[in-house]
């Protein structure tokens, strides 16, 4: 396998448009745009190609310089793929990378809980919050989940309260806009 070919980028290509290859592929190919699709196993496929190819060529970049390891791109090879390694990168606010790596990682409470923060994060907030029920739906006692969900969905309320305040209007503690649903 050549991971430039895999990657679209020539032998030539610096860290830079290699990473912009890479996370090209990785919003083409992701699994979540496959969902129920009959080509989610070619999708996973390719997905596995494009990360082994990036890491490749990312290992072998490294190896040619000193390590930096507050630089950007996929997580290194020294770093095993784990929810506190996805947290850390959550924390850095490299979304994309955290994606990719928890996309690597069995899908557990606490996957469905990094998913929605990292939704949350880049305001795909229907996205979030269907991931954070998941979570709670999983592990209903985890304080942090229920933290989270609370938090996303009182933020939703209060936009859609202060959006559609006017005379007429429904109040009511559903948040709906009309009192055809709930009065």
């Amino acid at each position: 396998m050549d991971p430039y070919e895999v990657l679209g980028v020539s032998h030539d290509a610096d860290e830079e448009t290699i990473k912009k290859a890479y996370r090209e592929l990785v919003k083409k190919y992701h699994p979540d745009r496959y969902v129920n699709n009959p080509l989610a196993d070619l999708a996973a496929e390719k997905m596995k190609n494009i990360n082994k190819a990036y890491d490749m060529l990312t290992n072998n970049k490294t190896s040619q310089k000193t390590a930096n390891t507050s630089g950007g791109g996929y997580y290194s090879a020294s770093s095993k793929p784990s929810f506190s390694a996805v947290r850390s990168l959550v924390s850095q606010n490299r979304l994309m990378d955290a994606l990719v790596m928890l996309n690597s990682l069995p899908k557990t409470d606490e996957w469905y809980y990094l998913n929605g923060v990292i939704c949350m994060r880049r305001g795909w907030y229907d996205q979030a919050v269907t991931n954070l029920k998941q979570a709670c739906a999983m592990n209903p006692n985890n304080s942090e989940y229920r933290a989270a969900l609370d938090s996303i969905t009182n933020r939703n309320t209060s936009y859609r309260t202060t959006t559609v305040a006017g005379p007429g209007l429904c109040l009511c503690p559903l948040g709906c806009c009309t009192c055809l649903r709930c009065c």
